[in-house]
């Protein structure tokens, strides 16, 4: 039985995912994905950020996989949905205000909450390719 405790052995298990084919890995980048940023989505409005269009929270995509890497967050931009989830995820000067306003972070929290299940999506998608 595999167990995995702290960010070494996601780092692990994710070298070890470059060993497996191509789909393998990235089945399990984008199950591990989809749960992150189902976690996201419900975290944004948990930390200070006050639901008014929802648009924080629909803003908050997931790219599919490539050359082993998938992103999970909002498309980069000023004029993208979301662009402000940025500013509170890490502080931002408000030069009306004339002062630093501290991060309010969720995504950080959520990849915090969900990398239990994420090891465990990768485990399981190791063991299907294994035959285990």
């Amino acid at each position: 039985m595999l167990e995995f405790e702290g960010i070494d052995d996601l780092i692990r298990e994710v070298e070890l995912l470059e060993t497996v084919s191509a789909r393998t890995r990235n089945r399990a980048l984008k199950r591990a994905g989809d749960v992150l940023r189902e976690r996201m989505k419900q975290e944004v409005y948990q930390h200070g950020l006050h639901e008014k269009s929802g648009e924080a929270q629909e803003s908050i995509i997931r790219t599919d996989p490539k050359k082993g890497v998938v992103y999970v967050g909002t498309e980069g931009g000023v004029k993208q949905p979301g662009f402000y989830l940025y500013m509170h995820e890490f502080g931002y000067y408000n030069v009306r205000a004339g002062r630093f306003i501290p991060p309010k972070p969720f995504a950080s929290v959520a990849f915090e909450m969900t990398k239990g299940e994420i090891l465990d999506i990768y485990v399981e998608e190791l063991r299907k390719e294994m035959g285990m």
